[in-house]
């Protein structure tokens, strides 16, 4: 049995020779995951650690200090609302999407018609859109990873909304005549730096050619054939990325709005309308 302060010190301490970012913020995460309680329990209670918490605490601990991601360590992530089951076989749903997501919302028109998030991933932002977006929306999710799909299916039963997953090779295998197409799709470059934890990341998910955008300048290519008139395409991008998808947006035949940047400042979310 230990006390919550010796436990917090020592976490908090492997945490911090490790460079984990912010220790002082995941501390307490680790420590409410291992003890099982809310973290307000935490500072109310101050509950002693006993020692089953303790070995999942110094397990877990040693993961992040590893700089495996927190969504894997505990197995989910909070994204827009949503609790959502993380695994290593999806990206680590990030605050820059959710950028995503609000455009989306606040953009799309509030009428009946499909609304497609390319690259489903996890589920995170077809699931946001499905909880938050217009009642008369039918939000659906493709990806080319069959397990990707098995586990937006799941969070979809744990988030309880209605979405329909699907394979499909970006746009290829969906249907035309869209309300909206919401890609986050990869867009890091083969040679670009990374966090360490991109490292536990899947390479599918997080590289997206050689320079970075290619595979959502491809996209942009498959638009024209599947959006109805008046549909819209928002597209999350790379720090330095929002000119060129722009350009490519408005060559392919949409009128371009100006991009949407992110907490950070950076122009992270490049959209259109047909």
């Amino acid at each position: 049995m230990r006390t919550l302060t010796a436990a917090w010190d020592a976490v908090r301490g492997q945490l911090a020779r490790a460079g984990v970012p912010d220790p002082e913020r995941e501390t307490p995460l680790l420590l409410a995951a291992a003890l099982g309680l809310p973290k307000e329990v935490l500072y109310r209670d101050r509950p002693a650690v006993d020692d089953a918490a303790w070995t999942r605490l110094e397990a877990w601990t040693a993961r992040r200090a590893r700089r495996e991601p927190m969504a894997y360590v505990l197995g989910h992530q909070e994204f827009f609302g949503l609790d959502l089951v993380v695994t290593p076989r999806v990206l680590v749903p990030r605050p820059a999407t959710e950028t995503l997501v609000a455009t989306a919302l606040a953009e799309i028109p509030p009428r009946a018609g499909r609304v497609v998030d390319v690259g489903v991933g996890s589920g995170a932002v077809a699931l946001a859109l499905a909880r938050h977006g217009f009642a008369a929306w039918r939000v659906e999710g493709v990806d080319s990873d069959l397990q990707a799909l098995t586990l937006a299916k799941t969070n979809r039963e744990r988030v309880g909304v209605r979405a329909r997953f699907y394979p499909s090779d970006l746009l290829a295998q969906v249907e035309g005549g869209l309300l909206a197409v919401v890609a986050n799709l990869p867009y890091v470059g083969q040679g670009d730096a990374v966090d360490p934890e991109v490292h536990f990341e899947p390479p599918r998910a997080v590289f997206g050619g050689a320079r970075g955008p290619e595979l959502i300048l491809r996209l942009v290519g498959q638009l024209m054939g599947k959006l109805a008139p008046d549909g819209h395409a928002l597209l999350e991008v790379g720090a330095g990325q929002a000119a060129e998808v722009a350009q490519a947006l408005a060559e392919a035949g949409l009128t371009v709005a100006p991009p949407v940047a992110d907490a950070d400042g950076i122009a992270r979310v490049v959209w259109g309308r047909r």
